[in-house]
């Protein structure tokens, strides 16, 4: 896969510094501050760019001054190593540096030893020649960052305030909002808060799940409206959220949203840096069970949400089926839709497909990414599970792969196995764990090879998606390549 540029990323910095971080600044030495960081970054970028050839004419004037000045000292001439094509700013700055310490020495010898007006001028000429290399450098332009022009408008305020005025339960009773802003979180989609005070004088708190106006994925659950609808099929006792509206093409909004109740607690931890702060063991219980409870939800639950979102005999089929028909679903996916040159998904579909057990099981409701990223604790238990859109249909061992690392640092994974299996979850089969966390694997890199293409395309400034390639991709490759070898 093609690799971010220093250019691509200390302009995305940049981008953040001015429309996240400046505006939350109050201090005036933090307005300095970041003024500052925003100058030395963009000389950063010079570097990566114009500079290496502006310190290499500097090195080559320079070294007609020390000729000109060791023959007026009487000096032996110096010999100097070729240059080349070389333009690594960093070797190019250790010549500078050399040459720039030869100068001083022979001009300390002209002024102590030499007089009269070559000697004089001579000197001048090499205060202007190390004047030069800052002059040359600040008449250079930063490239503007790459543009992608998109014709609607992020989600305001005002907009969401309308569609949720535009509710039955709102029609000649309006709500002014009080509060929106917006969360930081996945990378899939976009997440906001917003609440308004109810006629009863309470607060109610909403989330907003909103797709991204440059999408890293179009494909299965990913797509706002199949995650929607799936959350819809869920059964009503089961802890996911649950929707109350749902926005298409809403306005001039450059997404469509959906928005529900917000559920209270807060996230634990993330996927690549474990638990903010230890958890009681009941949590992982929680999880346990929760997750063995969507593994027994039957599957005619699903026959509408089937039929509409997904292959509707796919239900009818084995694991192995299922299989059959998500990796063909990847497959003409990975065709239709620009990604940037990767070998290793070749390699990865390739396992896939020629490793596929014949697994004559029937499916079940596969979560897809649920760990500990993605489920709220309140008071110590679980309140909810979230972040729906890599879930499908196939065997359970994804989801108990994919989770059994972070578990077992924390409980046993035998007790958390057998509290599992005691709220309706299947006896793994272990031949299949490795297959399911390659699986799993897909999507995660199939999102952040499409992530970094548009970023590398200007069709996204958005930071977190520089995390994408910094900690998510190398990790999941690395996942896959691991759990491939048995």
């Amino acid at each position: 896969m093609n690799i971010n540029s220093n250019e691509n990323y200390l302009s995305l910095v940049i981008t953040a510094l001015d429309e996240l971080i400046a505006p939350e600044v109050n201090s005036a030495a933090a307005k300095t501050a970041v003024e500052m960081m925003k100058t030395t970054l963009n000389e950063l970028r010079k570097r990566e760019a114009d500079a290496p050839v502006v310190i290499k004419t500097c090195i080559v004037e320079g070294r007609k001054v020390l000729v000109d000045m060791l023959l007026c000292a009487g000096e032996a001439q110096p010999i100097f190593k070729e240059i080349g094509n070389e333009l690594h700013f960093d070797c190019l700055l250790l010549e500078y540096q050399q040459l720039t310490s030869q100068l001083h020495a022979v001009s300390e010898t002209l002024r102590a030893e030499h007089s009269g007006d070559q000697v004089a001028g001579l000197l001048r000429r090499v205060a202007e020649w190390e004047l030069s290399y800052y002059t040359n450098t600040a008449a250079l332009k930063v490239a503007e960052a790459p543009k992608f022009e998109n014709p609607r408008q992020p989600l305001t305020k005002s907009a969401l305030q309308d569609f949720i005025n535009s509710l039955d339960e709102h029609i000649g009773a309006p709500v002014q909002l009080d509060k929106f802003e917006s969360l930081m979180g996945g990378f899939g989609k976009q997440t906001f808060l917003c609440s308004y005070k109810k006629p009863d004088g309470r607060t109610r708190e909403l989330v907003v799940r909103k797709s991204d106006p440059m999408p890293i994925m179009l494909h299965g659950s990913c797509l706002l409206d199949n995650e929607h609808a799936l959350l819809c099929a869920l059964p009503e006792d089961y802890p996911a959220p649950k929707p109350l509206a749902y926005a298409a093409q809403w306005q001039n909004v450059d997404g469509d949203f959906y928005i529900m109740d917000r559920s209270a607690g807060e996230v634990p931890g993330a996927f690549l840096h474990g638990m903010n702060k230890e958890m009681p063991e009941e949590v992982f219980l929680d999880l346990a069970e929760m997750l063995g409870q969507l593994h027994s939800v039957p599957l005619n639950t699903f026959s509408d949400y089937a039929e509409k979102y997904d292959a509707p005999n796919i239900l009818q089929g084995t694991v192995a089926d299922s299989y059959r028909a998500n990796l063909a679903g990847w497959a003409g996916y990975i065709q239709e839709q620009e990604h940037l040159p990767s070998p290793y998904l070749i390699w990865l579909m390739n396992w896939l497909e020629t490793n596929l057990p014949e697994d004559t099981r029937t499916p079940v409701l596969v979560h897809g990414d649920f760990n500990i990223h993605n489920v709220l604790v309140n008071e110590g238990r679980i309140s909810a599970i979230l972040d729906w859109e890599c879930a499908g249909f196939g065997a359970t061992e994804q989801d108990l792969a994919y989770i059994r690392p972070h578990i077992s640092q924390h409980i046993e994974w035998t007790k958390f196995l057998n509290h599992y299996l005691a709220h309706g979850g299947r006896e793994p089969d272990e031949a299949m764990m490795n297959y399911g966390m390659v699986y799993a694997a897909l999507r995660t890199n199939l999102a952040g090879n499409k992530a970094t293409f548009n970023l590398q395309q200007g069709r996204n400034r958005d930071l977190r998606y520089s995390m994408v390639e910094l900690g998510f991709t190398p990790s999941f490759m690395n996942l896959a390549l691991n759990s491939a070898k048995g």
